[in-house]
């Protein structure tokens, strides 16, 4: 990373959360609907996860041509949704709730090919409060230029833990619509 990230001085390593998967088991989707990883979004990403070992996950995203920014290659903004899928999903190994994020940070290394796999892996760095810090890294696997040794992008990220209240005001929204009542205007 080229970033100036620093660490803070007090983080602790927290244990794995009882709910998390085994190491090796898919982690299932936190929102069926989540363009990132959910079944039940159309027009997403169907990324998919696997916990490793202690407090990590593995992330792939197939890169498909509607993921096109510059001339077959990927879109920065497609790249970052998929390493704040990755990093989310690894907070899920300490957190049993939602996370938000309040920071993402990201380096690209190297150009992804439409076509290509990634393969996303993800850890915690450390826990303090209500904060969570989470760093990882992207290889292309398959595909064109892949080389499962070369990273070609980093990520680093803070995540705050939330209730399930943190999304009330928004969970009446369907499909980007409001839910309200006959009469009542949104303005």
């Amino acid at each position: 990373m080229s970033s100036t990230w620093t660490l803070p001085d007090d983080l602790t390593l927290p244990e794995p959360v009882g709910t998390f998967p085994a190491a090796g088991q898919p982690v299932p989707h936190h929102w069926s609907r989540c363009f990132g990883c959910g079944d039940q979004s159309p027009a997403g990403m169907s990324m998919s996860f696997t916990a490793g070992e202690n407090l990590e996950v593995w992330g792939r995203l197939e890169v498909a041509p509607r993921y096109q920014g510059g001339p077959g290659v990927i879109h920065g903004g497609i790249l970052s949704t998929a390493f704040d899928e990755a990093l989310g999903m690894a907070c899920r190994a300490t957190v049993d709730g939602p996370v938000v994020t309040g920071h993402l940070e990201i380096d690209f290394a190297r150009p992804i090919p439409l076509g290509s796999v990634l393969e996303f892996h993800a850890r915690i760095d450390g826990t303090i409060r209500r904060k969570v810090y989470a760093s990882a890294e992207a290889r292309i696997v398959e595909g064109p230029n892949a080389d499962p040794d070369v990273v070609v992008a980093t990520s680093r990220g803070l995540f705050l833990t939330v209730t399930a209240e943190h999304f009330e005001k928004t969970k009446t929204f369907v499909d980007g619509v409001p839910d309200m009542p006959f009469g009542t205007s949104s303005i």
